[in-house]
């Protein structure tokens, strides 16, 4: 019978297998290292282009903040001008309106009777509330009157004259409405002037008179409700 020793060929076979396993082993390690090289370039690629839109985006911002620090500043000297229009306005209608007021006046006085010696006319302007109402659905915004103070000082020859010349405060017209309201004698003294020797004291009276000036709008429609229906 003939034997044959296999052990050399297995020994051959797995020292060849051990050696394919190997190579297959550091095939895979240089394959992995070569996709971990890959990613990591691609990955290096990707932060530095993101690095430079993020400059450029910094860049951006910085130019737009001057622009916009520019209009604010635009924005600021627009509000200045508009707020001098609405001073020179307001002094041309207040100019306007004082002379109409005292032109008003003046034909109201009682000639030859008295003389005004002081006219003084200042707006009161309504304190601004922090709290604000809710404006209800359709309801109109209501806009802040001004009140205008009236004081009126002056000489009378008695008191009946200071009687007429409140009387005609009262009816004064402008526009078809009244001028004056809330009108009231805030003084009343006698005053004597010398007028030589020899010769009586003329006894004048001193008064002052304060009022307000009339809301037109209030006046209108007051005389459209007073007005008789047809």
């Amino acid at each position: 019978m003939i034997r044959i020793n296999l052990l050399p060929y297995r020994a051959a076979q797995i020292k060849e297998n051990v050696r394919n396993q190997i190579i297959i082993f550091l095939f895979i390690i240089a394959a992995f290292t070569c996709v971990l090289g890959y990613f990591h370039f691609w990955f290096s690629g990707k932060i530095d282009a993101l690095k430079t839109e993020k400059e450029k985006t910094q860049k951006e911002i910085v130019r737009y903040n001057k622009e916009v620090e520019k209009v604010e500043k635009i924005k600021q000297k627009m509000a200045v001008l508009k707020e001098k229009l609405k001073v020179i306005k307001k002094l041309d209608t207040d100019r306007y309106a004082a002379f109409r007021l005292l032109d008003s006046l003046t034909k109201t006085a009682v000639e030859n009777r008295m003389w005004l010696t002081k006219f003084e006319a200042i707006d009161q302007i309504p304190k601004k509330t922090k709290k604000k109402k809710k404006k209800k659905e359709g309801e109109k915004e209501q806009k802040e009157k001004i009140i205008v103070n009236i004081k009126i000082e002056g000489i009378a020859l008695d008191n009946k004259t200071v009687a007429d010349f409140m009387l005609r405060l009262e009816n004064a017209k402008q526009d078809g409405a009244n001028l004056f309201t809330n009108i009231k004698l805030a003084l009343l003294m006698q005053m004597n002037i010398k007028s030589g020797k020899n010769k009586p004291d003329i006894s004048l009276k001193k008064f002052q008179i304060e009022c307000q000036k009339a809301d037109v709008e209030q006046s209108e429609k007051s005389k459209q409700k007073n007005a008789p229906k047809n």
